[in-house]
């Protein structure tokens, strides 16, 4: 967590104050935040900004305020910015129906900005790739807890019709209430059957080390047995302190060696790559379930040692002063509630202007810094829904492959990481101009 840079970041972005900056990639960058109180915001900008209803004398939750850059809404297909903007504005709308103590809450979006972002609820606590780089493998408690609350989380997802793609120990967060699984809501629809399809066949997303072969070779045609595969790797992980692959799935099974026995007979069946062949979510779950009894361990015995490892490692962010606060910034209140007094946005005060020397260029991770941060992954980002007919298509078929022991990955010919097409066109001076001037104009009844 790092202070906010008065040079480059705003104070206000939509209706949330900021108060620090959680990191910084490829994709964007991530500040720490809380909606401001702000009177007569008006409906036109309440749904504007998909803002969740919160009790007014409760105080806000933190958000994790994700700016992405325009240059990520864009694919290499022939669809323009606007369209694959209104698909995501889409897909903001879905994942509201994502109902789950696992997945953070959605607390604001607007994919019409200049630089489009959306806000969920602020997990605090390290993610899982920093408590395991740590301290090390899990022991039974700990990882059966992990295990059933991420079963938990990918239920959720999936009947939302939504696919997470990337799930890796750098996107789940251990809180105070345990794991909870980060960007889910930067992954695609699932319907093919409907004009709300797929990205292009080949397109890149994910994390190669912990990505199925299925998704290496098309991101498009996966089910929710990818997701799955890759809740396998992530436990993995969690037993062994590595992925089960340095790279992507190859053709030989994973190495086994340095895994504790009792979480061998689970794995081996999740890390297959034959999607079929792998069990259901119901299946892990009661497998991890018996893990746990076999062991004498409750459920909740084995969240509350997932709980007191986080906290005796010591490894629960400090939050800045402002976020221990229960009033906002008094200048940065006054001046947001002006602007909407005045008929403009909250965020009118501090300039767009400001986001151009990190969204012009690929950033450097802030998370670099740490060495237990999760490695960067290749050439990847958040993939727009676009419109798509061959996605109604079926999907390729892999060749046959022979039957092999469970507790091996069959062995398929290792695929070429695919290739994603990097486009980061900064908009036109013209077109910021433009969509300033609407913003100004959009509730000031000059129009």
């Amino acid at each position: 967590m790092y202070e906010l840079n008065e040079e480059k970041d705003p104070a206000v972005l939509g209706p949330f104050e900021l108060l620090a900056v959680l990191g910084q990639g490829g994709m964007g960058r991530t500040y720490l935040g809380r909606r401001l109180p702000l009177e007569n915001l008006g409906p036109e900008l309440e749904t504007g900004y998909h803002l969740t209803e919160f009790e007014e004398s409760a105080q806000p939750p933190l958000a994790a305020v994700k700016v992405i850059k325009p240059s990520k809404l864009r694919d290499s297909s022939e669809h323009s910015e606007e369209e694959a903007r209104a698909r995501f504005a889409q897909e903001i709308e879905t994942m509201r129906t994502v109902a789950s103590a696992r997945v953070p809450v959605l607390l604001g979006a607007d994919a019409d900005a200049e630089q489009p972002w959306l806000a969920m609820d602020y997990v605090h606590g390290p993610t899982l790739h920093k408590l395991v780089h740590t301290c090390g493998p899990l022991a039974v408690g700990p990882y059966g807890a992990l295990g059933l609350a991420l079963v938990d989380a990918l239920r959720a997802i999936h009947g939302a019709k939504l696919l997470h793609r990337d799930l890796k120990p750098g996107n789940i967060a251990v809180g105070p209430d345990g794991p909870v699984v980060l960007d889910f809501g930067l992954a695609v629809l699932t319907e093919r059957d409907s004009d709300a399809a797929l990205t292009k066949t080949g397109a890149g997303f994910g994390t190669p080390t912990y990505m199925s072969l299925e998704q290496a070779r098309d991101t498009k045609h996966v089910t929710e047995s990818s997701d799955i595969y890759s809740l396998g790797a992530v436990l993995f992980f969690a037993a062994a302190k590595r992925p089960p692959y340095p790279l992507f799935p190859l053709q030989a099974a994973p190495k086994w060696n340095g895994v504790y026995g009792h979480c061998l007979p689970l794995l081996g069946r999740i890390l297959v790559q034959t999607a079929e062949q792998r069990p259901s979510l119901d299946e892990i779950e009661s497998d991890l379930r018996q893990l746990l009894a076999d062991h004498g361990v409750t459920e909740v015995a084995a969240a509350d040692q997932l709980r007191d490892l986080v906290t005796e490692a010591g490894l629960i962010p400090e939050l800045p002063a402002k976020a221990l606060s229960d009033l906002p910034d008094p200048d940065v209140q006054h001046a947001a509630q002006q602007a909407v007094d005045d008929g403009g946005s909250p965020d009118d005060p501090w300039a767009p202007d400001l986001f151009d020397e990190f969204l012009k260029a690929e950033a450097p991770d802030l998370a670099a810094l740490d060495p237990a941060a999760e490695p960067a992954p290749g050439p990847t980002g958040y993939v727009p829904t676009v419109v798509d007919p061959a996605a109604q298509s079926a999907p390729q078929t892999l060749a046959p492959v022979p039957a092999q022991s469970p507790v091996t990955s069959y062995p398929l010919a290792p695929p070429q990481p695919p290739a994603v097409p990097e486009l980061d066109v900064a908009p036109p001076l013209a077109r910021r101009a433009a969509e300033r001037l609407r913003k100004a104009y959009a509730h000031s009844g000059r129009l």
